[in-house]
């Protein structure tokens, strides 16, 4: 009896558990008071198409935000929010064309419903949205049942744009976002404006987002912090090693170790690019390839410059080549570095402490190079040591 009762308590809880997950709008907040929320009516559901509901919440301090269907901006269908400038929103339907002011989109079939405009005595913008045809769009197309839907979103603070037009120009973003709805958990009963009366909260990023490495958000902050740390702490790092030590196999094999490093921190850069479909021709994709590419010729001139030094004991042009060379292709990655945070939409802290880092590394490297300088000429030479 008591294990009957055991099993029949057990699977009361899951039924009333999978009622109450399933009948809630899903929710993602990418950062602080900026809310997203999407629900599907059953109806929709078991035809994979039909009506569904979407809210956009942000405080007034905010020019406009936006989230869209899809995985990177090009080709994605985009729902902006603004102020119209009389104590009510804007909902805009938008097509992503790339790294360009998405345009309005006509096609699209946006109602703005009850329980939208300016609220908690209008210090936040709320729009309740409902989308007649958002599983489809010109290059697109969203299952209604998946369980990892692709989002993305994006934001501006400043002035309110003030505008019931829904063409109306936005400036570019601050910053932006890509994430993962599983749709099935988002199931609503009723085919009707789920978010009247209902409640809100922000919840900070949590039990949403894709947990996968292939997610383009956990690939762009690997590459970032691993061509970070190349850049700013191990090339330069090592490049000390030789005039600290005169020890060249210790700066050879920590140079290498860096070398295979950075290669991994290209390649991750790489898979976001494809994954996210980036324009290639942003600054720092470029820069970065070049300097990657040039990088990939100093291992050889390390080695020239060595053999080098070992029969003549002094240097020659190929030992200040690979010396010059090095340096001026670890200024331009540290400099590239700050342009990846700035495409990335990083923070004025990030950017902040990313600069004063790479300055003390470079304070510390100066002075480790002229130490090396001083103690060459002192001792006519420190790799002849170590032959």
């Amino acid at each position: 009896m008591a294990r009957t009762s055991f099993f029949t308590i057990a699977a009361l809880y899951a039924f009333v558990y999978a009622v109450l997950v399933s009948s809630a709008p899903v929710q993602y907040c990418p950062i602080s008071d900026v809310c997203y929320q999407v629900a599907v009516p059953e109806v929709s559901a078991a035809k994979d198409g039909g009506n569904i509901y979407l809210q956009l919440r942000a405080p007034i301090s905010y020019s406009w935000v936006a989230f869209g269907t899809g995985d990177a901006m090009r080709d994605s269908s985009i729902f902006v929010m603004y102020q119209d400038g009389n104590g009510n929103v804007t909902i805009s339907a938008r097509t992503g064309t790339g790294h360009t002011m998405p345009r309005y989109n006509s096609i699209v079939q946006l109602e703005l419903l009850d329980g939208s405009g300016l609220l908690n005595s209008e210090q936040t913008m709320v729009a309740n949205v409902r989308c007649g045809n958002c599983g489809t769009w010109p290059g697109g197309f969203m299952s209604l049942d998946d369980n990892a839907a692709p989002w993305i979103a994006a934001w501006k603070t400043g002035d309110a744009i003030n505008s019931a037009d829904p063409d109306a120009q936005i400036q570019y973003h601050d910053a932006h976002d890509t994430w993962a709805f599983d749709l099935t958990t988002a199931t609503v009963t009723d085919d009707a404006n789920p978010f009247v009366d209902a409640q809100q909260f922000d919840n900070n990023n949590r039990g949403v987002g894709s947990g996968s490495f292939a997610d383009p958000r956990i690939l762009i902050l690997s590459h970032g912090i691993i061509m970070a740390v190349v850049m700013i702490v191990l090339y330069p790092l090592g490049s000390a090693l030789m005039p600290v030590f005169g020890k060249w196999a210790i700066h050879a094999a920590w140079q290498l170790f860096a070398f295979l490093i950075m290669w991994a921190g290209f390649g991750l850069g790489i898979v976001a690019l494809q994954r996210i479909q980036l324009d290639y021709n942003s600054t720092h994709t470029i820069l970065g390839t070049v300097v990657v590419g040039l990088l990939g010729f100093q291992p050889m001139l390390g080695w020239f410059h060595h053999k080098y030094f070992m029969k003549n004991q002094t240097r020659g042009l190929v030992s200040h080549a690979h010396i010059w060379y090095g340096r001026a292709l670890i200024i331009a990655g540290i400099v590239n570095g700050g342009l990846g945070l700035e495409l990335a939409g990083a923070s004025r802290t990030f950017m902040v402490v990313y600069t004063v880092f790479a300055v003390l590394i470079f304070i510390l490297y100066v002075g480790a190079a002229l130490f090396g300088e001083w103690r060459r000429r002192r001792h006519g030479g420190y790799e002849q040591k170590n032959s």
